[in-house]
């Protein structure tokens, strides 16, 4: 009889563990599986990102640059020259796709880079630009925290440049 006590005791032992390790199976998160779906989507995620870029460039280059020669140094929409020396880093101005900063409520629908004053149109038919104020290449239809309406920016150079008529007016 002590021997089958002893056998039960050792059945429940094992048991019970095996209960545990299944419980802690389902609940754990899936062991190793679960990075290798997490590196097969970043992968993934990267291969769109590759063809996201033109051809022949780098990740590094795409945000930072430098841009093609006919971008360096290039007009933007409301005739503001680029300055390579002086440009603004896509993470300090919230650079990201205007759907998402719709999404985010950081802007409205519609204002997006390729209607921006400071975009410089594709000039080599790769499908990006260029901005006069932030570095990289540049997607028409992204959105930074520096966007401006062309018709904003070209009514402020008339006023800088004295266009309203106000200061030719006789001093009695």
């Amino acid at each position: 009889m002590a021997r089958f006590v002893r056998t039960r005791r050792r059945f429940l032992e094992l048991a019970g563990s095996g209960a545990v390790v299944g419980i802690a199976g389902c609940l754990g998160g899936g062991g190793g599986q679960q990075e290798t779906e997490t590196e097969t989507t970043t992968e993934a995620m990267d291969d769109d990102h590759d063809e996201e870029r033109p051809e022949g460039v780098s990740a590094e280059e795409f945000e930072h640059g430098p841009v093609p020669e006919a971008y360096r140094t290039a007009l933007s929409q409301a005739n503001e020259q680029r300055d390579p020396d002086d440009l603004f880093t896509k993470e300090a101005v919230k650079f990201q796709e205007a759907d998402e900063a719709v999404e985010a409520g950081l802007t409205e629908a519609g204002r997006d880079c390729g209607n921006c004053a400071e975009y410089i149109p594709d000039k080599n038919g790769d499908g990006f630009g260029a901005c006069a104020k932030v570095e990289g290449y540049v997607d028409p239809e992204d959105w930074c925290s520096l966007w401006e309406s062309i018709e904003e920016a070209e009514a402020e150079a008339e006023e800088e440049a004295g266009g309203d008529g106000d200061e030719t007016a006789s001093v009695a």
